[in-house]
């Protein structure tokens, strides 16, 4: 859903530049970008952080402009936005005098000012119809910066002519990336993308299609904004794609037969012998944190493409043995598929992608070998053979490695007896009787988060609508039964559109609600294409904003088509598109699935930190350090201190799996849940 207030701060985080885009791609390296709280300390000084952050950043549109900086450099360098934070303030010109932006009249945090944060970088956003002078300064000893903010208004022109100022052929590199500068306008290079955005459409379609596909506001055809294709600003601002095939990109005026239409080849290369071999040294030295990162080996030469990712054999020599790095009981290493958690002792890896694909892990103290092989017939788990590349790991002895006192396992009660010693039960629901308790559930129905069209698959390219058919929810055998099953229906938002199956959601809002403490679910999940069970929660009152600004707590979310992996995850920062996420997968022992048996599901919320269990074993644990507030900066457990409420459902299709769909065999689909159990620590 975008309310008028996330349509601004989207177009702040659209133009915000490439910059931020390669930032992005050069952290998953070294891990997520996290807000790092420490004791607090005073500003002795500040610099801007590069000459595009000030002191004079201009900027043009019809009527009103977006403008956005990174955080100056404080105290040399020596100290972090978040470590200043508290003796931050922020000053606007009214007038010849300067006032607190929080007294100025015009300046509304989150709807036409706020912070944003991406990568580890923080900064400020404004939305300004006229030029601005903003100060930041610190409120223990003065110290000041200075910044002009230069509005020049532009009148709204309709399109009559486009030409390429790139391409109009480009090729994507290996990793699918691609992209070019907006074209000349009219004929007159001084006419701008804003001037003429309102008259602009972008269409796609592969090669060797007929049918151009409008991306707008479209995830269900699998173009989804800031994902897979999105706008840079730096030098002029463009569109940029990751794309696994060639496509024809056109932009075409809504006013005129205006038209220009790209080709992005993605060159699949051909593969004959399938030959690994390094793609630069073999030989690689952890850095002062322990990070170390290989590319990839190219394949015949060149470097290799997404889809040949899950081909590769990663091994680790133990004691003069060659083990799988995915066995993580006999390789000491943990898979971290959302970058590098670092409140985990685990040695870590992960994927990298930066126009080529390859490896990190940290933190690597001790010198290791390791090998990368592929199979000679190029089919996954086919015979490597010798055909493996092989490195040289240098360790960093005095690298840091997380403490993790503070994740052990955890007791759960039994089916039979809730009962966990030092543990008060406060709520339950055993789902003994013969339907739903509604004093303590209520059901969701429906298929639009409101009236506006563009909300279908509430938000989320989901294929499902809620009911409350006994079809769909239903108690039976002591089980709580959330049923996905066939259905054709359409609701007024869009007589045109079919939800094409039917599905169950309940929660616990206004009637249970909790703030801190741990939640249990035991539940058996479905698997197939497309099918998404979930059990979370979201605040009782979204006292920081919309979603996700007011946070949200993924206690278990499962991907069918992978039913040895559930995950849990937070999400927090700003309301969308200004949020983010971090999360952690857990892999089930071999032989076990979310489908075989039932499982316990566990979340223990404290105020600085949450973790996550599976069976009672320790997974993932984030912290106030890796969370954070753009409505409520100073304050280290926003999002996360308010009353957060239950959710359990049964999701289509959407954007969590890519927007896959079941097979037909796959439905109906059920989710039975056994109990859930919510605890307060003695």
């Amino acid at each position: 859903m975008k309310s008028a207030a996330c349509r601004e701060r989207q177009l702040v985080y659209r133009r915000m530049g490439v910059m931020l885009v390669f930032i992005m791609l050069a952290s998953v390296l070294l891990g997520p970008g996290s807000t790092a709280r420490a004791a607090g300390k005073t500003i002795t000084s500040m610099e801007y952080f590069s000459s595009a952050d000030g002191p004079v950043i201009s900027k043009s549109g019809v009527g009103k402009a977006s403008f956005g900086f990174v955080m100056p450099k404080f105290n040399g360098g020596s100290a972090s936005w978040s470590e200043v934070s508290g003796d931050l303030g922020v000053n606007v010109k009214v007038g010849s005098q300067w006032v607190d932006i929080d007294q100025a009249e015009g300046f509304t945090y989150n709807q036409n000012w706020g912070h944003w944060t991406d990568a580890g970088f923080h900064g400020y956003w404004f939305t300004l119809s006229t030029t601005t002078d903003v100060q930041l300064y610190s409120k223990a000893n003065g110290i000041k910066l200075d910044y002009r903010l230069v509005f020049q208004n532009i009148n709204e022109t309709r399109i009559t002519a486009m030409s390429p100022t790139q391409g109009p052929d480009i090729i994507a590199s290996s990793t699918g990336g691609a992209g070019f500068t907006y074209p000349t306008f009219n004929n007159d290079p001084s006419v701008t993308y804003e001037a003429v955005d309102q008259d602009l459409k972008v269409y796609v379609k592969p090669v060797q299609s007929n049918t151009w596909i409008d991306i707008d506001n479209n995830a269900a055809s699998g173009w989804i904004y800031d994902q897979n294709f999105g706008q840079f600003s730096e030098g002029g601002g463009g569109y940029w794609f990751n794309v696994t095939e060639s496509i024809h990109v056109k932009l075409q005026s809504k006013t005129s037969a205006a038209n220009i239409i790209y080709t992005i080849t993605f060159n699949e290369p051909v593969r004959n012998s399938f030959v690994v071999t390094a793609y630069e040294g073999t030989t690689f030295t952890a850095d002062e944190s322990g990070s170390i990162g290989i590319p990839l080996p190219k394949i015949d030469g060149s470097a290799p493409i997404a889809k040949e990712l899950q081909h590769f054999v990663y091994q680790i020599n133990i004691n003069g043995q060659w083990v799988d790095l995915s066995n993580s009981g006999q390789s000491k290493f943990t898979y971290s598929g959302n970058g590098y958690n670092p409140n985990s002792d685990d040695n870590q890896w992960g994927y990298w992608a930066d126009h080529i694909y390859g490896l990190w892990f940290r933190p690597i103290q001790e010198n290791m070998q390791i090998r990368i092989g592929y199979p000679l017939n190029g089919q996954p788990g086919g015979n490597v053979g010798s055909n493996y590349v092989n490195y040289t790991l240098i360790g960093n002895p005095d690298a840091p490695r997380p403490d993790g006192s503070d994740q052990e396992d955890i007791s759960i009660g039994t089916p039979n007896n809730p009962a966990i010693e030092g543990m008060n039960l406060i709520w339950q629901d055993e789902f003994s009787g013969s339907a739903l308790d509604t004093s303590k559930w209520n059901i969701e129905t429906g298929y639009y988060l409101n009236d506006d069209p563009g909300t279908w698959g509430w938000g989320n390219a989901e294929m499902q609508h809620y009911t409350t058919s006994a079809e769909n929810i239903f108690v039976e055998d002591g089980k709580l039964n959330i049923r996905a099953t066939h259905s054709n229906q359409s609701f007024p938002q869009d007589p045109n559109r079919f939800a094409k199956y039917a599905s169950g959601k309940v929660n616990t809002k206004d009637k249970l609600s909790l703030k801190y403490g741990r939640v249990d679910f035991r539940a058996k999940l479905p698997t197939g294409d497309g099918v998404w069970p979930a059990l979370w929660m979201l605040p009782q009152d979204s006292v920081y904003g919309t979603w996700a600004a007011s946070g949200e707590i993924d206690v278990m979310e499962a991907r069918g088509r992978l039913p040895g992996t559930t995950s849990g995850t937070i999400h927090f920062g700003g309301q969308w598109p200004a949020n983010q996420y971090i999360g952690g997968e857990y892999h089930f022992p071999t032989g076990q699935t979310i489908a075989n048996d039932y499982h316990v599901y566990s979340v223990v919320w404290e105020p600085d930190n949450i973790k996550w269990y599976v069976d009672g074993k320790f997974f993932y644990k984030v912290t106030n350090q890796q969370w954070s507030s753009a409505a409520a900066p100073n304050n280290p457990n926003a999002p996360f201190d308010e009353p957060f409420y239950l959710i359990m459902n049964l999701a289509i299709g959407g954007n969590f799996d890519g927007g896959r769909i079941p097979d037909a065999s796959d439905i109906p689909a059920t989710m039975q849940v056994d109990y859930v159990r919510v605890y307060k620590q003695q």
